[in-house]
C-alpha cells in the first residue's frame, strides 16, 4: 500500500487481533481512516486472526514476538520489551514519513517516548494507571509510582490529541493542566453480533443453574485490584440470608489461586463456579447469559473511577442488571434504580444491602436489565464511537 495520502500509525502491544477485541471498533475504525490516510499498524504479532478490516486497510507491521496475555510474567516481560522498542519505532516512523502516531493503551512513560523519537503529533488514550494498580505494594515502589506518574502527566500535558473511556478522566487530566479542549471522552464499544441476549435457560443448563438460583457474575482478568476477595467474605458472611445466591467468575489471572482457595477457606466452594479463560468470545456471551445479576467491581483505586470496563458493557449488553461498585466512569452510565444499584467498593454490607434488594425484586432486575441493555446499545454503539475516535485522529494528521 504506497500512496500520496498522509499517513497514520497505531502502536499497540498485543497486536491488532486483540486490540479488536479488546476495543471492538478498532476496524471499523481503521477502515474509516483508511478512505482518508494510509494507516500503518506496528505491534507484537497475534496469536489470533487479525481482523479482515484491519488487513485489508493497514500496512501491518508485526514484530516478531506475541504476548502470552494469560501468563502475567509474559506480559510483565513483553511490556518491558515493548517499552523498551518505542525509540526504535518513533524512528522508523519518522523514516516511513508518518504524519501521526495513535498508542491506545496507557503504558507508563510510553507518551513521552514516543514524543522524543517520533515527534509532537502522538495520540494517547489515558484508560489504566498502571503505576496505581502494579506498584502499590509497598513503600519503595509506591515512590516509584508517583514519579512516573508525574512524568507522564507532564508529558501529557503537551499532547495534542488525548482519548479517554471516561468523563471522569477527562476532568482529573483538567485538574492536572491538561487543555480541556484536546481530551475526547469516548467510550469504549461493543459488538453486539458478539455480545446480545440468548436463551438464557439452555445458558443456564450449561452451568448447572437451577431455576431458584440467583446468579451473580464477574468476567475479566482476575487481578487483586477487582476485590473478588471482598466479594467472596461477603457472600460467605450471607450464605444463610441468601441461599440461592451463586457467583459465577469468568477469567482467570494472578489472583486465581488465592481466590480459590478463599472460597474453600469460606466453605462457599459450591456456590462459587469458576470458569477460567474462555476459548472464544460466544462461550463468554453464554456465561454472561446464563446470570441474573453483572457485578462491576473495583477496590476504589483513584484510577478505578477512569474505567468503563468490559465487564460493566458485556453485561449491560446481554440485559443484565448492574450492582456495580460506585466509581466515577460507571456512575456516569449506571444510575441509582435506572440500569442498576451502586455500593460503596470499602462497604460491603452496603453491598450485601444492594445484593438483597436486587435478589428480592425479579421485577426490579427485569427493569433494570430492560434499561442496561437499551443504555448499551446506544453509548456503545460501534459507530457512535468510530465515528468520535476517527474526527479527532484526521484533525490531527491534517493539523
Amino acid at each position: 500500500m504506497t500512496t500520496d495520502r498522509p499517513r497514520l500509525a497505531f502502536w499497540f502491544r498485543y497486536g491488532p487481533a486483540e486490540h479488536a477485541e479488546l476495543f471492538h471498533a478498532i476496524p471499523e475504525i481503521v477502515a474509516a481512516l483508511d478512505r482518508e490516510v494510509e494507516v500503518h499498524y506496528f505491534g507484537f504479532r497475534s496469536s489470533k486472526p487479525i481482523p479482515e478490516a484491519i488487513r485489508a486497510h493497514a500496512v501491518i507491521h508485526n514484530l516478531p514476538w506475541r504476548v502470552d496475555r494469560q501468563n502475567q510474567g509474559d506480559k510483565w516481560r513483553k511490556s518491558l520489551l515493548w517499552i523498551l522498542l518505542l525509540p526504535w519505532l518513533g524512528l522508523w516512523c519518522r523514516a516511513l514519513r508518518i504524519r501521526a502516531v495513535y498508542l491506545d493503551e496507557t503504558v507508563p512513560l510510553s507518551a513521552g517516548l514516543a514524543r522524543i523519537f517520533f515527534g509532537r503529533r502522538v495520540a494517547f488514550s489515558v484508560v489504566d494507571f498502571f503505576t496505581d494498580i502494579y506498584l502499590g505494594g509497598s513503600s519503595l515502589t509506591r515512590v516509584v509510582a508517583r514519579a512516573v506518574k508525574a512524568l507522564d502527566l507532564a508529558v501529557w500535558r503537551r499532547l495534542p490529541l488525548i482519548f479517554t473511556r471516561a468523563q471522569a478522566t477527562r476532568t482529573f487530566l483538567a485538574a492536572h493542566g491538561v487543555r480541556a479542549d484536546r481530551v475526547h471522552a469516548v467510550y469504549d464499544p461493543c459488538d453486539f453480533d458478539l455480545f446480545h441476549p440468548v436463551d438464557r435457560a439452555a445458558a443456564r443448563q450449561r452451568y448447572g443453574f437451577g431455576p431458584a438460583d440467583i446468579v451473580l457474575v464477574h468476567h475479566g482478568i482476575l487481578h487483586p485490584n477487582k476485590g473478588n476477595d471482598r466479594i467472596l467474605q461477603a457472600l460467605a458472611a450471607q450464605r444463610a440470608e441468601l441461599p440461592a445466591v451463586r457467583y459465577l467468575l469468568i477469567g482467570d489471572g494472578p489472583d486465581m489461586a488465592r481466590l480459590r482457595e478463599l472460597a474453600r477457606t469460606l466453605a462457599i466452594e459450591d456456590r462459587v463456579v469458576f470458569t477460567g479463560w474462555l476459548p472464544q468470545c460466544e462461550d463468554v456471551n453464554q456465561a454472561l447469559n446464563a446470570c441474573d445479576i453483572g457485578l462491576v467491581m473495583r477496590v476504589g483505586h483513584e484510577s478505578d473511577n477512569f474505567h468503563m470496563t468490559g465487564a460493566l458493557i458485556h453485561a449491560m449488553a446481554v440485559g443484565l442488571p448492574i450492582l456495580a461498585a460506585r466509581l466515577g466512569g460507571v456512575s456516569e452510565v449506571v444510575r441509582e434504580g435506572d440500569a442498576g444499584l451502586l455500593f460503596d467498593p470499602s462497604d460491603m454490607a452496603e453491598f450485601g444491602a444492594k445484593l438483597r434488594q436486587l435478589s428480592a425484586d425479579p421485577a426490579l432486575r427485569a427493569r433494570c436489565g430492560a434499561r442496561a441493555l437499551a443504555l448499551a446499545r446506544d453509548l456503545f454503539a460501534m459507530d457512535r464511537v468510530t465515528q468520535a475516535t476517527v474526527a479527532p485522529l484526521l484533525d490531527l494528521v491534517r493539523s
